[in-house]
């Protein structure tokens, strides 16, 4: 009786351990409507936004957009030990964060406002891009472009410039959402 319960142990572990390491070469599993996002704690919920990331550690990080990856693992210098992971904005499909395009643009809306957008082609991105009158760029540049504000992407740019211009909706938005913010930390 007690070898049986040794190899069921064993068996269980080995199960165990199988399931562990198919997991770490894949994107972290986002339980969509519960997993909360590690940079604003909100709940994530739109999937073709969702980000992650795995540490060398096996630690794993999710978020609710690119732009709150970007901004946590800037701020916590995490990238450079990490895997990391988007969703493909069309299908939903998980691609490699460094294998895949990016479109950041006002024109649509995205979790907490980044406006940064995933592909796993530069052909998906540069339709995209086309459509919305953005442009497709890659995981490096992605990893360059300035956070300004709590905002990521050259996209908000202007406020911080002080430059004039059409700043459409989402700029309208972001700029009453500064104001709000400094009522509130007033």
């Amino acid at each position: 009786m007690k070898a049986i319960r040794v190899w069921t142990a064993l068996l269980v572990a080995f199960v165990l351990a199988s399931c562990g390491a198919a997991n770490a070469d894949g994107p972290p599993e986002i339980i969509y409507g519960r997993d909360i996002c590690v940079q604003c704690n909100m709940i994530i919920t739109e999937i073709g936004h969702a980000a992650a990331y795995r540490l060398d550690s096996g630690e794993e990080k999710k978020f609710d957009g690119i732009g709150e990856m970007l901004i946590y693992g800037r701020e916590h210098g995490e990238f450079a030990a990490a895997t990391a992971w988007v969703h493909d904005y069309w299908s939903e499909e998980w691609v490699r964060a460094e294998t895949a395009f990016y479109v950041p643009t006002r024109s649509v809306s995205s979790p907490m406002g980044h406006g940064i957008f995933g592909f796993s082609s530069h052909a998906r991105a540069s339709e995209f891009a086309a459509e919305v009158g953005g442009e497709a760029i890659d995981w490096v540049t992605v990893l360059q472009l300035p956070i300004i504000e709590g905002l990521v992407g050259e996209h908000h740019d202007r406020e911080a410039d002080g430059a004039e211009g059409d700043m459409g909706d989402h700029g309208a938005h972001d700029q009453d959402m500064t104001e709000h913010d400094m009522e509130g930390d007033a």
